[in-house]
């Protein structure tokens, strides 16, 4: 790619992210769904490491220093940020519905991560989350 197209290329990202463009508020819909899962997996990692014969107090000692933990709370915070960046750019009824897919990123992620089952009643279910999000989003 010559510099010329190089620097329109730049131009036009730079512009569109500006003015918060259209492909902007689709982006900061994904990196909220995508940070909230990873959340999410961080933080059953983290208590999951900590699995011990501690009393409660320990444990919740021992929370604030596990990394995968705080990793995830904040992964949490930064979900925040770019959550309330896409609600500027659409309808919160539109919006909010999309989350729904963080639970079957989840799901997924959880399977290949922590071995868990997923039963034929999960990816039912994970189908019918699916095909909702996809009727919210084409109306």
């Amino acid at each position: 790619m010559g510099s010329r197209s190089r620097s329109f290329c730049f131009t036009l990202i730079n512009r569109e992210t500006k003015k918060g463009g259209p492909n902007m508020k689709y982006i900061w819909l994904i990196a909220s769904i995508a940070l909230g899962a990873a959340g999410q997996v961080l933080m059953k990692w983290g208590i999951e490491s900590l699995k011990t014969g501690d009393a409660s107090a320990a444990i919740g000692a021992k929370l604030l220093t596990a990394w995968p933990v705080v990793a995830g709370l904040a992964s949490y915070g930064l979900s925040s940020v770019f959550w309330l960046l896409a609600l500027r750019r659409f309808p919160l009824s539109t919006a909010y519905p999309m989350v729904s897919l963080s639970y079957i990123l989840v799901m997924v992620l959880s399977f290949y991560l922590f071995q868990e089952t997923i039963s034929i009643q999960k990816w039912a279910g994970a189908v019918v989350i699916c095909a909702g999000v996809l009727l919210i989003a084409r109306s």
